[in-house]
């Protein structure tokens, strides 16, 4: 059986490159070659679609001397796996991800992109950098039908979130690594436990030492990362207020956390905007075949993924769905 299978894909690719031949002919006959590619894409299958779901990764806001590779590195640079990016004195610049996460680089700082993976069946997105110095500002992103890991090695130790806006600093010399958490929660793997840093917390951790004990952060330097945070454009974490004045508008909120281990109890609640002002009802739907109604709700999940579907009628009869994705993982880490 595995012969006959090897056969006939060797004479379907036989056949194509027959095919192929014939039409180079024909293209160098028309002037058409560039139609070629077009033809080469078909036969094989091969479509742009396999890779429309994984974030671009380009440079914007390079401000004094930035390098990619030991070269100049300017706005709308594409950056690729296993590319270097120096920041030096006096010198800044932002890195965005087509699917929403933002990487603020600050002088003195070393960055390398170590790959940026899609798994479609999870529809989850990894992002996998290199510390080595310096200090960034990060939001690690990306919409409500997606999921992210965004993993920083740092000295060693691998700095991850499911979702969050942090500031980071290493400081190579000391083996230091001080995290400040604006939103959402950041997990520091210490070797010999996990620090969590929650919204609003700071903490210094010693590389290869014990987990650190967070404590809250200071005002000024709150007030100072969420000027950065908008600086840098909205958050994909904080919750949408919907106007009253526009048609019926919901959206799922109460839920930071949209990935966690099995099994895991989430919580829910209707943002609702617009429409008649009386609500006639409010239904939740879990993806599991289980579904309630009310404007809060709880609900726990077993191991999978989920799309919780909110739909809600008014009196006047309009009526507005919303929609978000949970994960459940065996071992989430998260």
């Amino acid at each position: 059986m595995i012969r006959f299978v090897k056969v006939v894909l060797l004479s379907a690719v036989l056949r194509g490159l027959s095919l192929f031949t014939d039409e180079v002919k024909h293209s160098r006959r028309m002037g058409t070659v560039p139609a070629l590619i077009f033809f080469f894409l078909l036969l094989f299958g091969v479509t742009a679609a396999s890779a429309e779901d994984a974030s671009v990764v380009r440079a914007a806001q390079v401000d004094g001397t930035v390098l990619k590779n030991g070269s100049p590195m300017r706005d709308g640079d594409i950056i690729q796996r296993d590319d270097k990016i120096e920041a030096k004195a006096n010198s800044a610049a932002v890195l965005t991800w087509s699917n929403g996460s933002i990487v603020q680089m600050y002088q003195d700082t070393i960055l390398i992109l170590q790959g940026v993976m899609f798994e479609a069946d999870r529809k989850m997105e990894t992002t996998l950098l290199k510390f080595e110095k310096g200090r960034v500002f990060v939001k690690a992103q990306v919409p409500e039908h997606l999921f992210t890991h965004f993993e920083i090695n740092v000295g060693g130790s691998p700095v991850k979130t499911q979702g969050s806006e942090f500031a980071l600093k290493y400081d190579d010399a000391k083996k230091e690594i001080t995290l400040w958490s604006l939103l959402g929660r950041v997990v520091v793997d210490a070797g010999t436990g996990a620090l969590r840093v929650d919204d609003g917390q700071q903490a210094v951790q010693k590389i290869g030492g014990g987990a650190a004990t967070p404590v809250a952060m200071q005002d000024k330097i709150k007030s100072s990362l969420t000027s950065v945070s908008k600086k840098l454009g909205g958050s994909l974490l904080i919750e949408e207020e919907l106007s009253s004045c526009l048609p019926l508008k919901v959206k799922i909120g109460g839920v930071r956390n949209r990935r966690g281990d099995a099994p895991y109890t989430v919580k829910f609640k209707a943002i609702i905007g617009g429409g008649s002002g009386s609500i006639k009802s409010i239904r939740w739907d879990f993806g599991d075949g289980e579904s309630v109604l009310g404007k809060e709700a709880q609900h726990t999940f077993t191991q999978g993924v989920y799309a919780v579907v909110l739909t809600v009628e008014d009196e006047s009869g309009q009526k507005a769905t919303g929609q978000l994705n949970i994960s459940v993982e065996e071992a989430c880490g998260c």
